[in-house]
């Protein structure tokens, strides 16, 4: 199997799309989380919110930042939370799955968490290149 890596402006847009079906605002959000922050429904369970737009999850000991800090706001995952989420989260979790494999959707749950990954070690590398170019290579 293939894996699909849906670019940056794919994933916004299948966000937004998801957002605007019907009953469906609160999945929406879901897949914002899980785009933004790179995890499972089940590893995003019980996460806090922190001041500087991180969240506390169990499995970390430091608070995980969003890759694109930008989406927090554009998806307002923090403004528009739903409502009761706790006792609702796995009822929320399945109805994400199932949505992302119907024929609306042109992302997987995998393919979300995948480009994460790729671009978290692709935008890591860049910076590191960009701190390392700043100082002299001595000949």
């Amino acid at each position: 199997m293939a894996r699909h890596l849906p670019s940056d402006p794919r994933v916004v847009d299948e966000v937004f799309s998801m957002k605007a079906r019907k009953n469906h605002e609160d999945i929406g959000w879901l897949m914002g989380m899980v785009a933004t922050f790179g995890r499972t429904p089940e590893e995003l369970e019980g996460f806090t919110w922190n001041d500087d737009n991180t969240i506390n999850i169990k499995a970390n000991k430091r608070p995980l930042r969003p890759l694109h800090p930008q989406w927090v706001y554009l998806f307002q995952l923090k403004e528009k939370q739903p409502f009761r989420m706790k006792s609702r989260w796995a009822v929320l979790s399945t109805s994400l799955i199932d949505a992302l494999s119907d024929d609306k959707c042109h992302v997987s749950l995998e393919g979300l968490i995948f480009s994460y990954k790729v671009r978290k070690v692709y935008y890591t590398s860049l910076k590191r290149q960009k701190r390392l170019s700043q100082y002299p290579v001595a000949c």
